[in-house]
């Protein structure tokens, strides 16, 4: 079978390119995907072949979210069918040549059963393709150590950071996140946290407090992992009791002040990795309503516009938050 297929032919140089797909095999099935979600942090480190913890093998195909339909499955397959919605990690073909970096920006592509996840009807299918992103929200979020009520502090207005608002808000948390870009800070306002804070407008702490009405927060959450990122918020922490949890990719050994956090006793978390259990919670968020992610999706484009999206990624040409890319005319 042929499919189509977004792939990374050489260091920022996107294309959509026809590959073959294979009958599934044993303990796979076979999905038509019906939208993936761009990792916008993680595939342009990629694209760029500057992500240290898996370097890139040129040409590839990108993506490690998808949602869609199951048109097949393969020998001795139990409990999925033929129409089933999944949400699943991966889209494997047979190409010779082209490596995979999970492969789920993909037409058509078969999928482990340990990958694939059924999608109950209360989940949208926006939602469910950015179902690896809005874990790693998950995973910061539910490390924290809070009580309801209490405010938490999200560093960051990209997805992750909108992600693990969302997830603190599921636990009751009252959330401000941090960021920069005012659309993005518009839509957080909306749909994500209580409040925000323009962290290039003004005096930061001053900002947070006047929400708060408090001097400290329990907890920061940092999705963004930056020197300048750290200073400006480790204030807000108290000595001692004060928790930071950091997620998402750090891209070399000298991002954060390990004396800073010591000299502060700051209790400091470090999560990543995705994990079926992990998922899953994230999966039971979705399908409550309490974690969503198409009213963040700022740009909804047929698949054949993909080289584009990844260009306005790494050119930040206009502003974007969720990118998503529409398979279903495939």
């Amino acid at each position: 079978m042929k499919t189509r297929a977004v792939v990374f032919a050489a260091s920022e140089h996107v294309l959509v390119e026809e590959l073959d797909v294979p009958p599934p095999g044993k303990n796979e099935i076979q999905v038509r995907t019906t939208y993936s979600t761009i990792s916008a942090g993680t595939e342009s480190w990629r694209l760029r072949g500057l992500f240290t913890w898996a370097p890139t093998q040129f040409p590839s195909v990108p993506g490690y979210q998808r949602s869609g339909v199951v048109t097949a499955v393969g020998p001795e397959v139990t409990g999925w069918e033929v129409g089933d919605r999944v949400a699943t990690l991966t889209g494997v073909f047979s190409t010779p040549g082209v490596n995979r970096q999970l492969g789920a920006h993909i037409e058509i592509g078969n999928t482990p059963l340990e990958l694939a996840f059924h999608l109950p009807s209360s989940i949208d299918d926006v939602d469910a393709s950015n179902l690896v992103v809005a874990q790693v929200g998950y995973n910061a979020a539910s490390r924290a150590q809070c009580k309801p009520g209490d405010w938490v502090v999200v560093y960051g207005d990209g997805l992750v950071g909108q992600s693990a608002a969302q997830a603190a808000r599921a636990r009751d948390a009252r959330v401000v996140l941090v960021g920069h870009r005012e659309l993005r800070l518009e839509l957080a306002r909306r749909f994500s946290a209580d409040a925000t804070v323009n962290s290039a407008a003004g005096d930061l702490l001053a900002a947070v407090r006047e929400i708060t009405g408090s001097k400290t927060v329990p907890v920061v959450l940092d999705s963004v992992q930056t020197p300048n990122s750290q200073k400006q918020y480790v204030d807000l922490l108290e000595p001692a009791s004060g928790q930071i949890v950091y997620n998402g990719f750090t891209p070399d050994d000298h991002w954060a002040s390990m004396a800073l956090l010591q000299q502060r006793e700051l209790t400091t978390h470090f999560v990543s990795g995705v994990r079926r259990d992990r998922l899953e919670a994230t999966l039971a968020l979705m399908a409550s309503g309490r974690m969503k992610s198409r009213p963040l999706t700022t740009h909804l484009v047929p698949f054949a516009e993909a080289p584009k999206m990844f260009q306005l990624v790494l050119q930040k040409s206009e502003p974007f938050l969720g990118i998503t890319l529409d398979w279903r005319s495939a």
